[in-house]
């Protein structure tokens, strides 16, 4: 078999997002129904869809709920989930929509986003993620993306500040979750549990003992490793000296990482790499 046949037989993945529908659109009935698992499409697509104004509903094996204006629902077609105008409506129903394609690299973030947070979440106006919701949606409108390289990072940008703004959400109606997706996110900066604990407004020992009891590690614990698997990433894939290791990934200066890198892995930093 030749070169041209092989490339042919395997082709390769396109791994760039692009939007495939975008509009506008305005219901009044409950005739306004869509059962996903139904649909009949012939790729699948990631949606999102922002309600303007009124309310559609949102149903999946959660139970049934409202998505209401400044909330958007997440789904896939050929999913067993339903969405549609509410019986018990007593406005029109308006809302925009993206309908994007499953790039490898879009869809892991998606699905992360759901299974973390949920399938209807806020999207304020003023935020960033209605930002780039409204500017995909224009451009896509307009035909303004500079190519598809702008247009697939637009939508990386999009679903990781709705990432974001999720995280922060938790600030108030879940300290603990933030201090653990706040410790993520800044280990490799000089943070400690008491700089964590004022970021959640808790104090330091409510926060250690909570965190433990959910996350079956203590944050000190947490925080180590994340910097430790950093550090040896970092060593195997880099030609970094040892010192700028070590503070890359977090730690104070080279002797306490070379401590803790020796007890956890049992070898030296330094050793051949």
């Amino acid at each position: 078999m030749n070169s041209l046949t092989c490339a042919a037989s395997n082709p390769v993945v396109d791994s760039f997002a692009a939007v495939i529908g975008a509009a506008e659109e305005h219901h009044t009935s409950a005739n306004y129904f869509w059962d996903n698992n139904q649909r009949d499409f012939e790729i699948d697509t990631l949606c999102l869809q922002r309600t303007l104004r009124g309310a559609a509903y949102y149903s999946d094996a959660h139970g049934r709920r409202l998505v209401k204006a400044g909330q958007i629902m997440l789904f896939t077609h050929r999913e067993p989930t339903s969405y549609g105008y509410p019986k018990e409506a007593t406005e029109p129903y308006s809302q925009r929509f993206l309908s994007l394609s499953i790039a490898p690299t879009l869809k892991p973030l998606f699905v992360q986003l759901r299974r973390k947070f949920d399938s209807v979440l806020p999207m304020p106006d003023q935020s960033e993620s209605l930002a780039l919701f409204n500017e995909v949606f224009t451009r896509y409108q307009q035909r303004t993306f500079r190519d598809r390289y702008h247009e697939s990072e637009l939508l990386h940008c999009l679903l990781i500040a709705l990432y974001r703004e999720q995280e922060q959400e938790t600030h108030t109606s879940d300290p603990i979750e933030f201090g653990y997706h706040y410790l993520k996110n800044h280990f490799r900066s000089p943070v400690n549990l008491k700089c964590v604990a004022d970021k959640c407004d808790i104090s330091r020992e409510h926060f250690t003992r909570e965190f433990c009891r959910r996350f079956g590690e203590a944050p000190s614990t947490l925080l180590r490793r994340l910097r430790l698997e950093h550090a040896d990433a970092m060593l195997a894939a880099t030609r970094l000296g040892v010192e700028e290791v070590a503070l890359a990934s977090g730690f104070a200066n080279a002797n306490s990482f070379g401590r803790a890198y020796r007890l956890k892995f049992n070898r030296s930093p330094r050793a051949p790499r």
